[in-house]
């Protein structure tokens, strides 16, 4: 009986531990708040993912997009725009994917108060295949990058 209680005791105290390391190990929450992300295939099939949010490791608040075209082989050439609100602030006339395909990823400066829409324009040069994509970010929590418009 004394071996059985034993045996819960130390169960229940590893089951402790565990989840308070588990607990310690979790990602501090960042004050710009989550990113979106949306994702789709291109005009001829390939796989791509748009993810924005904000961040204040600027110089202040800026918007900052990753996009990723999964091109399942190296040596495609691609023209890649990121645009913030319509404006572009990224261009590669050629992006050359490797073997694990495109991943472009770049802050826009910012500022409070105004939605972003992030954008994502490609075009593959040899089969014309054509990617786009947005995501729309409301305005930046005040605890991001405070102190900054």
């Amino acid at each position: 009986m004394r071996i059985r209680i034993l045996a819960v005791a130390l169960t229940v105290g590893v089951i402790a531990l565990t989840s308070a390391t588990a607990a310690s190990a979790a990602p501090a929450r960042r004050p710009c708040g989550p990113p979106v992300m949306t994702s789709g295939v291109g005009s001829l099939g390939t796989a791509w993912t748009l993810k924005s949010q904000y961040d204040d490791d600027g110089p202040g608040l800026v918007a900052g997009e990753e996009f990723q075209i999964n091109t399942e082989g190296a040596g495609q050439h691609w023209t890649v725009v990121l645009s913030d609100n319509g404006k572009p602030f990224f261009t590669n006339n050629d992006d050359v994917s490797t073997a694990t395909g495109i991943n472009e990823t770049h802050p826009n400066p910012t500022v409070h108060h105004i939605t972003n829409v992030m954008s994502a324009h490609a075009v593959r040069h040899d089969t014309g295949e054509v990617i786009g994509g947005s995501v729309t970010l409301l305005p930046a929590p005040p605890a991001c990058a405070p102190g900054t418009p």
